[in-house]
């Protein structure tokens, strides 16, 4: 098939950490044969500089071609009900549309804005529309049928979680049958088990100490303070921990190894010289670090909200209730103090990472929307 992706993002050697999710699955696309071409806009204010427009780069026997046209975002300014960012966005992919050297066979969104943007040249060249559902929320709100012609030509809407399944059609932007669930993957030759000693000491870190791991934005959501809080509340002080990620709120508990940004290729290394994986998330669709922390064997200790119940259980996770700091600090306790514990839930993550593969994913999409065509 040729596809036409839509994205808001796409990594760049601007940005290299934006968006990664969307280019494993469509270099898995093609790399099972696809010819894919991605439009996403480049944001001339928040990278200050301008791009050149197109980029191609290889995977496999295929090549991947980029279109990144400049605009220039304005962070939250509104006109009435208008982000003017929004607009300036939709208006600038619909203006690469009609320069587009390519004769796609589907378009695939991601996300819900990005299908509304490609909406009209797909209805103009009959094409089937598909939408990849996986914001932690979604702001189309359908509910009074608005967006009629718009969700009833869509084909398919591919959903990273009964979640988002439910939230999309409660709003009418879905029908059940036209929905398939597929919890995000992770490319199983980056993310896998390591040796956790030798990741221990490449790193520098020490070696018989009890360490969890954070990953994500330092923001209230995620909840990078909650984590920070109830390290500070055990007793012992014998728990050490890795932050990896940048925001506004910055842990600032005792025994931090590590804390800021990494490379995402990096990031596995980190995860394997932790002994347990803790995101108190408020909101998400599916989240990536959760599954990217399951395939590296470590057990979970995150929100026990429906987001995660696609992936998460009570064999690979402790669910607590994000906002309750105590129940954070005793779930980190019980994984230090059982080892036996610790070991099952790891069993436990490595055979429900086995199932979330980018290249499953991606053949379940792809089949999904051969059927829906």
């Amino acid at each position: 098939m040729k596809i036409l992706i839509v994205a808001f993002n796409y990594p760049s050697k601007y940005c290299s950490a934006d968006f990664v999710f969307v280019k494993i699955l469509v270099d898995e696309f093609a790399r099972q044969g696809h010819e894919c071409v991605v439009i996403a806009p480049h944001s001339v204010t928040h990278h200050k500089c301008l791009h050149h427009g197109v980029e191609e780069y290889s995977v496999g026997n295929n090549t991947v071609k980029v279109v990144r046209p400049n605009y220039f975002s304005t962070s939250s300014l509104t006109i009435g009900k208008y982000y003017i960012s929004n607009v300036l966005h939709k208006m600038i992919v619909r203006r690469a549309f009609r320069y587009l050297k390519f004769e796609p066979d589907v378009v695939y969104c991601h996300f819900w804005k990005q299908g509304i943007e490609a909406f009209p040249f797909a209805k103009k060249r009959k094409l089937p529309l598909f939408v990849a559902s996986g914001e932690c929320e979604i702001f189309e709100d359908n509910r009074k049928g608005k967006l009629k012609d718009f969700c009833n030509y869509v084909k398919g809407v591919v959903c990273v979680s009964t979640k988002n399944k439910n939230e999309s059609i409660g709003l009418n932007l879905a029908r059940s049958e036209n929905c398939i669930v597929v919890p995000n993957s992770i490319d199983n030759n980056l993310f896998k088990k390591l040796d956790k000693q030798e990741c221990r000491h490449r790193l520098g870190f020490p070696m018989d100490q009890t360490i969890i791991v954070f990953v994500g934005w330092f923001i209230d959501r995620k909840g990078s303070l909650r984590v920070s809080q109830a390290l500070d509340s055990i007793p012992e002080k014998d728990v050490y921990s890795l932050f990896i990620g940048s925001g506004p709120e910055e842990p600032t508990c005792d025994n931090i190894l590590f804390k800021g940004k990494v490379v995402h290729d990096d990031v596995p290394k980190y995860l394997n010289a932790a002994d347990a994986f803790v995101l108190p998330t408020l909101q998400e669709g599916c989240c990536n670090a959760v599954v990217e922390a399951m395939a590296c064997g470590l057990p979970v200790v995150s929100s026990n909200l429906p987001f995660n119940w696609d992936v998460l259980n009570r064999d690979n996770s402790i669910m607590i209730d994000p906002m309750n700091v105590e129940e954070i600090k005793q779930a980190i306790i019980k994984i230090r103090d059982n080892v036996q514990m610790r070991e099952n839930m790891s069993n436990a993550a490595l055979k429900m990472a086995k199932q979330l593969t980018i290249q499953e994913r991606a053949k379940k999409i792809l089949s999904f929307m051969q059927q829906r065509m």
